[in-house]
């Protein structure tokens, strides 16, 4: 069980299940809490419950791709289940003639959970204001990066797309107005990104410093919390609308690629102009976890789905997972 558990758990009609909920799975482990460094849970789409129910359009998002038709990929379903955007198509699937392969009407709108799309691909850091390095600001004694960090390969031979795990690829991190910031990180990925910038992990009294500010608030624009203003909250959980399921499963398949490419999740660093502490530093509040430096594991700020359960605005701190955990939610700056 984790250190400190400030991950409670909160489910509202199926709708809201917060990354690193200390809740017993399926094959009795303790939580649900995203990928891991080792990826996505054996529990995963193959389990018991993926194919049951109505095929719902996120499914297409999932890692069951079990037949195609014509270069287009889709799901062995019974053809009352292939409803809405999707079409049956039959002579693709085994057994009886009522499976058929149920492939979208649209292919394009499907999201690929094994694609690596690269949206900051060309993007660059702004140079850095007050004698910081670029992409930063100064905050009383150092520096910190004004946006969530993206990454791009070490080698200099492009972005690294924000929707995957780095693995063990040398990457480096940046701070880009208008970048997807980079989830599914490890605390220790997110050092050493970090680090090939020449830069290092933000301490906790550092981020808590830049999100407060000189006057201490609860929130990086002031004490009074106005909702929205942060990309701060969700009313459905992205795995549950991805999955179209709130079966136990899911919360395996919290490594997915396509949980931060839905609609209203996941925004482009400084989307929310008003999410912005007084010394210029965005998204401090909500749109990503954040790791910091402690070598136990620690992140804040909360994410878009929850910036309360673990504390309000800039107290929010999950001590749930170590520093190899890494799920959609996970993400970082830098200090300097």
């Amino acid at each position: 069980m984790a250190r400190d558990v400030l991950h409670v758990c909160l489910v509202l009609a199926g709708a809201l299940l917060a990354p690193g909920c200390e809740l017993a799975g399926a094959d009795g482990s303790d939580g649900v809490g995203g990928a891991g460094a080792a990826g996505l849970g054996a529990g995963g789409l193959g389990a018991a419950g993926a194919g049951q129910g109505a095929l719902e359009p996120g499914l297409a998002a999932s890692t069951l791709f079990d037949c195609e038709v014509d270069g287009v990929r889709g799901h062995c379903r019974d053809v009352g289940l292939c409803v809405g955007d999707w079409v049956p198509v039959p002579g693709h699937c085994p057994g009886p003639a009522e499976i058929q392969c149920c492939v979208p009407l649209d292919p394009g709108a499907v999201c690929d959970p094994a694609a690596a799309p690269l949206p900051n691909e060309g993007l660059a850091e702004a140079p850095g204001l007050g004698g910081c390095p670029a992409g930063m600001t100064p905050v009383a004694d150092f520096c910190i990066d004004r946006y969530e960090a993206s990454l791009e390969r070490a080698d200099g031979s492009g972005s690294f797309s924000p929707y995957h795990n780095p693995g063990a690829t040398p990457v480096r991190a940046v701070s880009i107005a208008g970048a997807v910031p980079q989830g599914y990180i490890t605390g220790e990925q997110a050092g050493a990104a970090c680090a090939e910038a020449g830069k290092r992990l933000c301490s906790d009294d550092e981020w808590q410093r830049a999100c407060r500010g000189v006057d201490d608030t609860v929130y990086p624009y002031g004490d009074a919390l106005e909702l929205g203003l942060c990309n701060d909250h969700r009313d459905v959980h992205p795995a549950i609308e991805l999955f179209g399921t709130s079966d136990a499963w899911i919360w395996s398949e919290l490594g997915n690629a396509c949980l931060n490419q839905l609609p209203s999740s996941l925004a482009l660093a400084g989307d929310h102009p008003g999410c912005v502490t007084p010394e210029g530093v965005y998204d401090l509040m909500g749109n990503l976890h954040e790791w910091t430096a402690d070598p136990a594991g620690t992140f804040r700020g909360g994410y878009y789905v929850d910036t309360v359960i673990n504390g309000p605005g800039c107290l929010y701190a999950t001590t749930a997972h170590d520093t190899l955990h890494w799920d959609y939610s996970t993400g970082f700056r830098c200090c300097w």
